[in-house]
């Protein structure tokens, strides 16, 4: 119970601050904020399918709702290959780096953004994976 807490809360703190950079930067450019919005839908379906779909403890994921949608994806689990940690890359960079050029003049969204972020991260790390089976996860220690 504890487990899945921490990784709803994780992707809901996420989600916030996700959408502190979408308004930030439909604030510089509604042409802006949709594609980055776009860019967001992309990279959370690249995750999806090359991270998620591929645990073996999709059926039990403390995320929960990530969990729900791999299930329906039909992919073997494995280990991950160099494409697939590739898109994973790709997708953060796109999730997180991109708004950083335009949170970076909004102290106030880029504090929050960043705290929301690490404290995201810190759940996910110190509880969530301590209790993830996934054997396949390049973060978990061999």
């Amino acid at each position: 119970m504890k487990t899945r807490f921490h990784g709803i809360t994780s992707i809901v703190l996420e989600l916030i601050a996700t959408i502190i950079a979408a308004v930030v930067m439909f604030r510089t450019s509604w042409v802006l904020g949709v594609v980055y919005l776009a860019i967001c839908a992309a990279a959370s379906g690249a995750i999806l399918y090359a991270y998620c779909a591929k645990c073996p403890c999709k059926a039990r994921c403390a995320h929960v709702l990530p969990g729900k949608a791999a299930m329906a994806i039909s992919r073997e689990s494995g280990p991950y290959t160099t494409t697939e940690l590739a898109v994973l890359a790709v997708a953060f960079l796109g999730l997180i780096g991109l708004p950083q050029i335009w949170l970076w003049r909004y102290t106030g969204f880029f504090v929050a953004y960043w705290v929301l972020s690490v404290i995201a991260v810190a759940q996910i790390r110190i509880v969530v994976c301590r209790t993830c089976d996934n054997v396949f996860c390049p973060l978990k220690a061999k």
